[in-house]
């Protein structure tokens, strides 16, 4: 990996580190804390700088990011390093064991970790918290996961069928995934990691090999999210029913082959495909069957799944995002399904990404 790169990475898992810190502040203290990685480019500039509030008060620091502090002679370098700085400043970190909390607290150096603990003192401010521990916080140094579960499928998802998404905050690329903020965090730390993503010095992120991913998605969704999917299975002696359905009516959008069909206008469906608001599925759900006179049938052609995506990541309302219709078609192991679905990886998925 080259210096740059590595850098970058280094600054994301940076900003990741802070994020985290500051959100467990805030749930044990109510403390309120924004901040911003800075631009290090010497061995002497911190690595961010954080306003802390609280009744009324505002608290500024600079900060040194250490994902792992695990020994007393790296708190000693960290106290030195501060000390050069000269203005109220602090450690983040990942977790202080009780011991080493106790010796930055003799060293008068303040700290915050993302479990929660926290050593702040101020005038108008005191705050010693240790032997907070929440394992699953460990998630800095672990192994890439892969696109293994639902939630990594929901997020990769939407960044992939809205490309401007990238840059946007976490709180709304949560809000677009249907998943909450920290799984947000979280799977954009995988894809860093993974090397499918990357985050310049003023934290504007780029999704890299976006096909590669699409793919990974497509092989990873049958079954690590479509079958989590409340479904149902129908069939209808009008073959053609599909063609009168007004889908905006039904708060609904068609997957598969119908969506393929309404791409290029061009085929003709054998299957019909259709996810719907999860909301409202059952609802809706009877209204189709006593609109066409659909009957339950486990091998019938119309299958209705509840909807996994927000309908702001439709770039057609009422046709699924194409990465679904590309996944959706690579599952029915049919040969004219696999061509269609690679004229919409050709066409829909890589040119998003990849704009002239």
């Amino acid at each position: 990996m080259n210096e740059s790169v590595r850098d970058i990475r280094s600054y994301e898992l940076g900003s990741r580190l802070l994020e985290d810190a500051l959100h467990a502040l805030q749930e044990k203290t109510q403390i309120q804390g924004g901040g911003a990685p800075l631009a290090v480019t010497t061995h002497h500039q911190p690595d961010a700088a954080v306003d802390l509030s609280i009744d009324g008060q505002c608290y500024h620091y600079l900060v040194e990011c250490k994902n792992k502090v695990d020994r007393k002679v790296q708190i000693d370098q960290i106290a030195l390093k501060l000390q050069q700085i000269g203005t109220p400043s602090m450690l983040v970190t990942e977790y202080l064991s009780k011991e080493l909390a106790s010796y930055c607290q003799t060293l008068g150096l303040q700290f915050i970790d993302t479990h929660g603990n926290a050593y702040l003192r101020a005038p108008g401010l005191f705050i010693y918290t240790t032997g907070e521990k929440n394992e699953y916080k460990h998630q800095y140094e672990r192994a890439p996961k892969g696109l293994t579960n639902q939630a990594a499928l929901r997020v990769v998802f939407a960044l992939l069928s809205k490309p401007e998404l990238i840059k946007g905050t976490f709180k709304e690329i949560a809000a677009m995934s249907n998943v909450s903020l920290g799984t947000a965090h979280n799977v954009l730390g995988e894809l860093l990691r993974r090397g499918y993503l990357i985050a310049d010095v003023k934290n504007t992120r780029t999704l890299l090999e976006p096909r590669r991913l699409a793919e990974e998605w497509a092989i990873n969704f049958p079954l690590a999210l479509r079958t989590k999917l409340n479904r149902y299975r129908f069939t209808c002696p009008d073959p053609s029913w599909w063609e009168s359905v007004n889908i905006a009516d039904f708060h609904a959008s068609w997957g598969s082959e119908v969506a393929a069909t309404k791409m290029f206008r061009h085929l003709k469906p054998s299957t019909q495909t259709m996810y719907v608001d999860p909301k409202h599925g059952r609802d809706l759900i009877g209204r189709l069957v006593k609109t066409y006179r659909l009957r339950p049938d486990p091998h019938g052609q119309i299958e209705i799944l509840e909807r996994f995506w927000s309908p702001q990541v439709e770039s057609v309302p009422g046709i699924a995002p194409p990465l679904a219709v590309y996944a959706d078609l690579l599952g029915l192991m049919d040969p004219r399904a696999k061509e269609t679905a690679q004229l919409i990886m050709e066409k829909f998925i890589e040119p998003s990404h990849y704009p002239d």
